[in-house]
């Protein structure tokens, strides 16, 4: 399922590994070079609460510019890493629960 909320590029996020339906958090959050070919590998990977400024958005992937390590990367997260659209992944997973 697909998230609708709607944000800006441009804005500003926040990369959030915590998933509150299985009680867990990534700790690091792969951000790949290319969305659909993950093959090809992350460009970096950072930690769960890591600033990130959204680019685009295509699906459920969102390109995303991060700097880490004195660098700057730009690669692709899923929506639901992304903390500001957290809650209508949320929903989205109580609905595929039958909730």
């Amino acid at each position: 399922m697909s998230a609708t909320a709607i944000l800006d590029d441009g804005q500003h996020i926040t990369l959030d590994g915590y998933d509150p339906g299985a009680e867990i958090t990534v700790k690091r959050i792969n951000v790949w070079r290319d969305y659909d070919n993950r093959a090809l590998g992350a460009r970096c990977s950072v930690r769960h609460g890591h600033k990130a400024v959204l680019l685009e958005r295509k699906g459920d992937g969102c390109r995303v510019r991060v700097a880490w390590m004195g660098q700057t990367y730009e690669g692709w997260v899923t929506y639901w890493f992304i903390r500001e659209l957290k809650t209508e992944w949320m929903i989205g997973r109580l609905k595929g629960a039958g909730a």
